[in-house]
């Protein structure tokens, strides 16, 4: 990091606050072919723990890192550092960007499918039969799609009219998360005023904000 300039950054593609840049450092027992491909992200203070075990935290340069929340919001600026080997065509900024946004979506792929083995039970098959795994991964992947919608159904448009879900993780909580808040919650069915009510108790505003939203869908014919 010590070795790049604020010229040698480059915007990211498809991602706000965040830059790249592809770093001289090599060391010899890496294939010829391999570069060093960092993005930084600029987050706010407050985005940032004070437990040093934060996983967002540990990204930080090692010198802000050290500093006490208090301290860090004092910095000029904030960043959050990633970095890939890679052997793809790094050559220009455009390139590193493109390759970077490359990179970030099979992360995302993988992201979903640890999702399915931690949410949606897709860690252990259940049969010696083929056909028994494969329809336990169907309906794994369905509730995998399931959490996706619910995600939409509590979206909040973005910069650029992008939309975020609910939760943390840039609004893509995990699916036992959702489960929780919006899924294994106790209520009540009641009738009021003629009819029917469904009263949840205090502080599942999720599930509230969802079958406010499912309501208000078009009529299908």
């Amino acid at each position: 990091l010590d070795g790049l300039a604020e010229t040698d950054w480059t915007d990211a593609t498809d991602m706000d606050g965040a830059q790249v840049a592809v770093a001289d450092y090599r060391p010899d027992w890496w294939p010829t072919a391999t570069r060093l491909l960092i993005r930084r992200v600029r987050l706010a203070p407050e985005q940032v723990s004070a437990d040093p075990r934060s996983r967002r935290r540990r990204t930080l340069h090692p010198d802000q890192r050290a500093l006490p929340i208090s301290e860090l919001t004092t910095a000029d600026a904030v960043y959050g550092y990633s970095f890939i080997m890679t052997n793809l065509d790094v050559s220009t900024p455009e390139q590193a960007a493109a390759v970077e946004h490359w990179y970030r979506h099979r992360t995302q792929i993988e992201n979903i499918f640890r999702d399915s083995k931690l949410g949606a039970a897709l860690r252990h098959l259940p049969s010696g039969y083929p056909q028994v795994n494969k329809a336990w991964m169907w309906g794994a992947l369905l509730a995998v799609s399931i959490a996706g919608w619910l995600h939409q159904l509590t979206a909040t448009p973005g910069p650029g009219g992008r939309l975020a879900g609910w939760g943390v993780r840039d609004g893509q909580a995990m699916i036992a998360t959702l489960r929780h808040r919006l899924i294994r919650v106790p209520a009540r069915l009641v009738r009021h005023a003629g009819a029917l009510k469904l009263r949840l108790p205090p502080g599942h505003y999720l599930l509230d904000e969802v079958l406010a939203r499912i309501r208000r869908l078009p009529a299908t014919s």
